[in-house]
């Protein structure tokens, strides 16, 4: 599952950087190859990122990943049971049917684990102001320390579902992997400043 931007600034450095949301709580220990930041974004993170070329799969157009925060809710957010699925179908409907010339094409049926509990996917397809179509990819997971959704929202070009599915395994399922509550990507900063790595940006 994969999504790309037209216009996307090309990245300009991958590798292990780290990136500390303070007032979101959160944190990225190390960033997907091909991806690097944008700065100066209107999100609390958002990277442009290419797809490189593998043994498996050929280069990608650029695409954007950004990350959404939810507001706070008083009941219980459920993801792993598979009674979930409805009630996340129909709320992401509406928020693809929303988008201009939006179609929903679904939840993912497999439940993803990370750092901070199940994951879940929706995708959808919608069109630009100048007429392209993105595909759209929308990650999501509970907060580790509130009760609001974090969203790892990917827009890219619709290529074909290989590229979809890299995009998915190189792109969104390493960022996943790497997100920390701050409190604990400051103490992998702290530790590996004692060894010589590279400190938190």
């Amino acid at each position: 599952m994969h999504i790309g931007c037209q216009g996307a600034p090309a990245p300009e450095e991958t590798g292990p950087v780290r990136i500390l949301l303070e007032a979101e709580g959160l944190g990225v220990a190390y960033l997907p190859d091909g991806c690097a930041q944008v700065e100066l974004g209107d999100h609390p993170l958002e990277l442009a990122c290419e797809l490189i070329e593998t043994t498996e799969t050929p280069p990608g157009p650029p695409g954007t990943i950004r990350l959404e925060l939810g507001e706070p809710v008083e009941s219980h957010i459920e993801l792993a049971d598979v009674s979930a699925l409805d009630v996340i179908g129909e709320e992401h409907r509406t928020l693809f049917e929303a988008l201009p010339g939006g179609e929903f094409l679904g939840v993912g049926g497999q439940l993803i684990h990370g750092p901070f509990g199940p994951s879940r996917y929706t995708r959808g397809r919608f069109r630009t102001e100048d007429g392209a179509t993105l595909q759209r990819i929308r990650l999501f997971m509970v907060h580790p320390t509130a009760n609001r959704l974090v969203t790892l929202v990917y827009d890219h070009p619709v290529v074909d579902n290989a590229d979809s599915a890299a995009r998915i395994n190189n792109h969104l399922l390493i960022l996943l992997e790497s997100l920390r509550t701050s409190d604990d990507l400051q103490a992998e900063a702290a530790d590996s400043a004692t060894t010589g790595e590279p400190a938190t940006n």
